[in-house]
């Protein structure tokens, strides 16, 4: 069994397509040159000589992608683990569920051109955990024993840091004036298991808006963090997750609408 660790941004100040991946089940790469073809096509028959000639005729100076797409295509294996990266934070972990296969088109509905992949079961239940492992510029790096053991720390940390998943939040700290604490790794990681689209109105708001939209909505807390009295447990079923209109109509009275309240009040119009 091999471990990787595995970046989803189109390009690399491009939109995060993790949240595609997952929703489909699969890992996906790919590189193209200058007129947006595919640097090396169907690399499953490909011998690494092969592959090498292909590649260094269009992108030489690429080494980086070169060897993440011949692990992806020809080292990866069903079984091998993948972590995923997304920022600054490992945000989700799957075991590689198929062989490769080069399917042009598979991502087609979400905007991107990527046609290198494979079946990935992803845990549903992997949560946010923030590290980097270095190598940063490498799409799918191989983790030795170090980085599986950097990785098995960090978990440990945010698993004792949120209580598994149930923290205290609203305690009172100070600075220039009194602020409540929040956790943002129980926010993250809520985030991360969810398809980014408002729990009262269903919209998405990169659907709205486009790649500025991507990955963004606005955690609500279902008890909210300002009437308590002292810290008290919030689990992930305890955040809701909305649009930027909904969580302010919600907080339009003290205590703030249910969310589901709001939902039929939003049919009934």
């Amino acid at each position: 069994m091999n471990y990787w660790r595995m970046a989803f941004r189109w390009g690399s100040e491009g939109r995060e397509l993790w949240p595609a991946c997952r929703r489909l089940g699969i890992a996906a790469i790919g590189y193209y040159d200058a007129r947006w073809q595919p640097v090396v096509r169907n690399c499953s028959t490909m011998t690494k000589s092969e592959f090498d000639d292909a590649w260094r005729g269009k992108q030489p100076g690429n080494t980086t992608g070169l060897s993440s797409l011949w692990r992806f295509a020809r080292v990866m294996k069903p079984g091998d683990v993948i972590y995923v990266k997304q920022g600054r934070n490992i945000v989700g972990k799957g075991v590689v569920a198929s062989d490769y296969r080069y399917q042009p088109g598979v991502m087609r509905d979400f905007g991107c051109k990527w046609e290198h992949c494979r079946d990935i079961k992803w845990d549903a239940t992997s949560g946010a955990v923030p590290l980097l492992l270095g190598a940063e510029q490498f799409t799918l790096l191989p983790l030795n024993k170090t980085r599986l053991a950097m990785i098995a720390r960090a978990t440990r940390t945010s698993i004792r840091e949120t209580k598994q998943t149930e923290v205290r939040e609203g305690e009172m700290f100070r600075a220039e004036a009194a602020f409540r604490r929040r956790n943002g790794t129980l926010i993250a990681t809520r985030k991360a298991q969810s398809d980014y689209r408002c729990e009262v109105c269903g919209m998405n708001f990169e659907e709205v808006y486009g790649d500025i939209g991507t990955d963004y909505i606005v955690a609500h807390h279902l008890k909210p963090i300002g009437n308590r009295q002292r810290a008290s447990r919030t689990r992930l079923e305890d955040i809701a997750l909305v649009c930027s209109n909904c969580h302010d109509m919600l907080h339009r009275r003290i205590p703030p609408y249910a969310v589901e309240r709001l939902r039929q009040q939003l049919k009934r119009k």
